[in-house]
């Protein structure tokens, strides 16, 4: 079996599709990723095939790209929230319809048996759809509300539809079809939340390394004190304007003469030094791979990225959100639904409300207790190898089994 992944250029895009990859690999399929070429270093550092598909992180100068990341609509006031317009446009838009020619003219020659995608990269249930393969969609953001953005997704998708010259599909089944994997404790999602027939519930395994990174030696060197990891992922100092350095600098700075040890990790292109002088306690570096990093913590401050709050509940630890762009702020509400942690609202954002956020987090045992319980019932889930299972079935022109 021939398995192309598709993801958007970014690494919380593609990190959350290795495992899968590799368990499809270790089950002796024939696997490669198509992505932006500025995607492909890292995917070839991960021993998979890489073929370049679609728009680069940043656009490759596309006119209609630029447009809309320059618009005064793409960003929202004081760039606390991501545009829903903008994610619209972009991800459903003008990525799906630039990636889509790239996999049909792939697939010419690397033809797929079945396409595995991340949810938001809609190009690969485009091409699928085209030449009659099943897919699956990998959900990395299960707790973020789509219905606001519902009509200009349905507009964008019907464009991207017609120049593939498929028929409408007014319902968009396109987008869970076959199958849709969704990367969550039952318990953090929703009741009520909308669960297509095809979804099937896959336990996240974090990957975050690339090459042979390891943890560095200094952190088993620390002082006998908790350790806080401080990080806002790898989009937000991108997107939001001043995150870096000015919100991230507020944020360590309500651990000075704090009888913590702090972590904190920017970006690989972001420059610690920004930050100027830093208390000896706090320490910054530009990568750590949290799965390594995070077990030696007794707490994460973070942007809630899902990804990221998956990863410190896997790693048993509360957490301290603050939130900025997209799906950012339906986890920071979860988080302290399910008591697994507190949210700083970032529009009022001081070094006191986040030093009294983390004390309460730390001082509180529930907190802990509450992140272990749903610890336990992601580790209960089902693993990348029974996922290959259902990628199999699919290819082979079977149906999903009643879950």
């Amino acid at each position: 079996m021939r398995v192309l992944f598709t993801t958007t250029p970014a690494p919380g895009h593609f990190h959350p599709l290795v495992p899968l990859a590799a368990a499809a690999r270790a089950a002796g399929h024939e696997v490669a990723f198509a992505t932006g070429k500025s995607m492909l270093p890292a995917v070839e550092a991960t021993g998979f095939r890489g073929f370049p598909a679609g728009l680069g992180r940043d656009g490759d100068g596309d006119a209609e790209f630029l447009r809309i990341k320059e618009s005064p609509r793409g960003l929202a006031p004081h760039g606390v929230e991501m545009d829903r317009v903008a994610i619209a446009r972009v991800l459903y838009g003008v990525r799906t319809r630039r990636m889509v020619p790239d996999l049909l003219a792939l697939a010419k020659d690397w033809r797929p048996d079945v396409i595995v995608r991340d949810s938001y990269e809609v190009g690969g249930a485009v091409a699928a759809e085209v030449l009659g393969v099943p897919h699956a969609a990998l959900d990395t953001t299960p707790l973020y509300d789509m219905r606001p953005l519902q009509d200009l997704i349905t507009e964008e998708l019907a464009l991207a539809r017609e120049e593939a010259g498929l028929a409408p599909d007014p319902e968009e089944r396109m987008l869970h079809r076959h199958l849709h994997l969704c990367c969550a404790p039952p318990g953090y999602l929703y009741p009520a939340r909308y669960r297509p027939r095809t979804m099937r519930a896959l336990r996240p395994m974090p990957f975050d390394r690339a090459q042979d990174e390891e943890l560095p030696p200094w952190v088993a060197e620390l002082p006998d004190r908790p350790t806080v990891y401080v990080t806002f992922g790898t989009i937000t100092n991108r997107w939001v304007p001043g995150a870096f350095p000015a919100l991230f600098g507020q944020v360590l700075a309500a651990f000075a003469d704090e009888p913590v040890n702090v972590v904190a990790t920017t970006d690989r292109d972001s420059d610690p030094a920004e930050l100027g002088p830093l208390p000896p306690n706090i320490r910054v570096e530009r990568y750590i791979p949290q799965s390594l990093l995070l077990p030696h913590c007794a707490l994460a401050v973070t942007h809630g990225g899902f990804n990221t709050v998956v990863g410190a509940m896997d790693a048993g630890i509360p957490q301290v959100v603050v939130p900025f762009l997209g799906d950012h702020p339906d986890n920071a509400r979860r988080v302290e639904e399910l008591r697994i942690g507190r949210r700083v609202d970032p529009a009022t954002l001081t070094p006191e409300a986040v030093r009294t956020a983390v004390t309460e987090v730390l001082g509180d045992r529930s907190f802990r207790e509450n992140t272990a319980r749903l610890r336990a019932e992601l580790r209960d889930l089902p693993g990348p190898a029974e996922a290959v299972g259902l990628l199999e079935l699919l290819a082979a022109g079977g149906s999903l089994p009643e879950d």
